[in-house]
Order: structure tokens, then sequence, then C-alpha cells
């Protein structure tokens, strides 16, 4: 059984993330140009970028002053002084550093829901969605949407085919700017999910740097590894452990590529990478399918959107139980 593997490189445009409707036909359109021209009969797995969605907390319907703010700190606090004087009590009642994410996590969560829910149904495919910056939200019928707990996370949502959630996967190893941006590690448990097409492995950017990380995917039975990220440093410049070697070399050196080697159940790798400015911050990346030991698409610039894909044999021990 053939697969299509599909990593979806975008780039940040401020304007689709203004409203709903917008960010709606910006990721639908990047979910059917992932696919067109893919035989329809063909199961797929379409990932999108770590932080893909992460603007909707600052940009979602929001006024000029935090549009126009000279960083992502200044345009925080100018959201929080407009949420304040529309909800004085907020705070008070919750008091918490992630104030930010929190207050503003139920609308913006109805936006990234709507928009990655009709686009896996428009791509017919398992879908990653970009993460974002939120609690790891709860719905029931007395409450709606709400947050368990004032803490905020690096977080995406896993669509099945038919626009339904499989599974919210935070981010587990934090890099030093998401903590000073109050964010706080999850705990691992969704990062596997069992599907029609076996076992999908999920883990954030860092997290698929990690050893230990991985070799839980492996040994969870996950074939497939899908690495949303956004490196915030430029791909040709000089890498930020040790300057002497460049950024995108050493990712793409120490990467999935190298991951998978050797692995009991992990054949290929999915890495969506982020690019473009989000106030202060630049991302930079080039998006790529691997297998082990080498790549089998990569995307070729570090900029602008790409749809970078692979068709692939589904493991056959895995073939075997789907079949």
């Amino acid at each position: 059984m053939q697969v299509e593997l599909v990593a979806v490189q975008a780039r940040i445009e401020p304007e689709a993330y203004a409203s709903a409707e917008a960010f709606a036909e910006r990721t639908l359109a990047l979910a059917r140009r992932a696919v067109a021209g893919l035989p329809p009969e063909r199961p797929r797995v379409v990932a999108f970028p770590e932080a893909y969605a992460m603007p909707l907390t600052f940009w979602l319907e929001a006024p000029p002053e935090v549009t126009q703010a000279p960083s992502a700190l200044a345009a925080g606090l100018r959201w929080l002084v407009r949420l304040l004087r529309e909800r004085p009590g907020a705070l008070l009642r919750r008091p918490s550093p992630a104030a930010l994410y929190v207050l503003r996590a139920p609308e913006v969560w109805r936006a990234y829901h709507s928009a990655f829910a009709r686009a896996a149904r428009a791509a017919n495919a398992y879908l990653v969605g970009g993460s974002f910056f939120a609690p790891l939200l709860d719905e029931e019928p007395a409450r709606g949407v709400y947050a368990p707990e004032p803490t905020a996370q690096n977080w995406l949502a896993i669509f099945a085919p038919n626009g339904r959630v499989l599974a919210r996967v935070p981010k587990l190893r934090l890099m030093p700017e998401e903590r000073k941006a109050f964010l706080k590690g999850g705990a691992f448990g969704p990062h596997v999910v069992t599907t029609r097409l076996g076992r999908l492995g999920t883990l954030i950017c860092l997290d698929a740097f990690h050893e230990a990380l991985v070799e839980r995917m492996d040994a969870a039975g996950a074939w497939l590894l899908v690495q949303p990220s956004a490196n915030a440093a430029a791909w040709s410049g000089p890498w930020s452990a040790d300057d002497a070697q460049v950024e995108g070399e050493v990712w793409l050196r120490e990467g999935l590529a190298r991951k998978l080697e050797g692995r009991e159940n992990l054949r290929y790798g999915l890495n969506p990478m982020l690019n473009g400015r989000f106030y202060d911050l630049t991302f930079e990346g080039r998006s790529s399918v691997a297998a082990p030991g080498r790549y089998l698409a990569l995307a070729e610039e570090p900029v602008g959107d790409a749809i970078v894909r692979a068709t692939v044999e589904l493991p056959a021990e895995v073939a075997k139980g789907n079949l």
C-alpha cells in the first residue's frame, strides 16, 4: 500500500490572521495545494509547521496598536491592557503570567479548529495542524470551551480525514525563548495516535532532536514521525550552539534522516517548516520528507511557501493489519 507524505512549508502572511475567515481561506488553499494531482484513492498524511497558527493570538481581530507594535512582547502587553479594560475581573479570578494566551484561547481555538477541520476534509488526509500557544483546552456541554489550568503550552491538534480531532499534542522540551514567553512544557501522552494507517508519531520541533523522545516514538510502534518546526535563525547563518557551523547544515545532518537510522519501527519522517517575520522574530527552514539516512524530498529554499511530498510504501507489517 502506498501513502503520500506531504510537508506544507508556509510563510507567515499577516493578513491571513486578521479574521477567522482569512485564516480558513489561507489554510484551505495550502491544504488543497498539498494534495493537488495526487491519486484520490491513495491515503495521505499532510502536516503544517510549528507556530503556523501562533499569530492568531496576536492578530485575530486585533486593533492597530497591537498589529503595529515593535515586538511580540509589546504587542502582548497592549492586548492585555485592552482586555483588562474590557474584562477587568478576568485576571483577578485566574491570575497567570500566561494571561494573554488564556484569555484569547477560546476565540483562537474556534478559528483554529474550524480551519483545520475543513482542511482535513478537503484534503481527505490525516492532517497535523500547525501549533499555537494556549492552554491545553477542553470542552464539555455545561462549560463549552474552557482552560482546565491557567497555563499555556505550545500544542497542536491532529485531525482525521473526516475533520474530527484525534489528539491534542503538546511540545515537551522548550526553547529558552518559549520559557520567556511564559509557556510550560507538556506531558508525554497523545504523541502516538493509532489510525487506519497504523501508528503515527508527532514530536514538535526540538522534541524530535531528543534521543529519548524518538526512542519512545519507536517503542510505541510509530512508523512515521512528524516534526512540525519553526526555526528562528538564518538557515545559512551560524548555528546557535556553535558559530563555526552553519544552521541549515546542522539541521539536515542531525535531523530526521539521522534520527530514523536503525529503528525498530520508525521508517519515515515529515518535517514542515515555518518561515517569515513575526514582529522581531524571523523564521527560515527547508521542509523535508526523510527516510533512514537520506531525504526523499527537500524544499529548494528556506523561505516562501512550498509543498514537499513523497510517495512511500506503508511498512508491510502495518499494511497487513490495515488491509
